[in-house]
């Protein structure tokens, strides 16, 4: 009887751990306690902005959309949500903390720049191209490649591979905290 429960056990924490955070979005629309539709509802970005309870930053006051302030697997949903539904953020201020990337291309000498996050279980990822400001040299005034970072600025999306059916989203006018 015992191994019967280990084993049943050990399936459910599998199943748990494959799910690569779609089933927080879904169980959210399908929660049983929701009396409004899941469009009518606020997002969960606006909820924690408007909850009463939180006192807001001075620097909060000024960002749309604050990652910061929600759990890993809500802000992976959230992140989910910007990629699908980009024209609901396009033009807003945005606070992301995650994974600060930097690739060089050898042959233009071209700095590219990102900023990732990751599901609770770390199994999926996904982020935004970050636009350094004009004065920034690097890798001198970059955050180390790897390391957490904090940082806001506005989304935008980058159109220039459209026709083959891909928008990316970038951060610009960028401050790390």
């Amino acid at each position: 009887m015992k191994s019967i429960r280990s084993a049943l056990a050990l399936i459910v924490i599998l199943l748990l751990c494959t799910a690569c955070g779609q089933q927080s979005a879904t169980s959210a629309a399908n929660s049983p306690s929701s009396d409004v539709s899941a469009a009518s509802q606020p997002s969960p970005i606006e909820s924690a902005q408007t909850n009463e309870n939180t006192a807001p930053s001075s620097q909060a006051a000024s960002v749309d959309v604050d990652l910061t302030e929600l759990s890993s697997t809500m802000v992976f949903a959230e992140v989910a949500n910007m990629m699908m539904q980009p024209d609901d953020y396009l033009g807003k201020t945005v606070r992301i903390r995650g994974i600060f990337t930097t690739y060089q291309d050898p042959q233009t000498e071209q700095v590219y720049c990102g900023v990732t996050v990751q599901d609770a279980t770390a199994c999926c990822a996904q982020g935004f191209d970050i636009v350094m400001p004009q004065t920034a040299r690097y890798p001198n005034d970059y955050p180390a490649d790897a390391s957490e970072v904090t940082v806001c600025g506005t989304l935008l999306a980058n159109e220039e591979l459209k026709n083959s059916g891909i928008i990316l989203l970038r951060l610009e006018d960028v401050t790390f905290e």
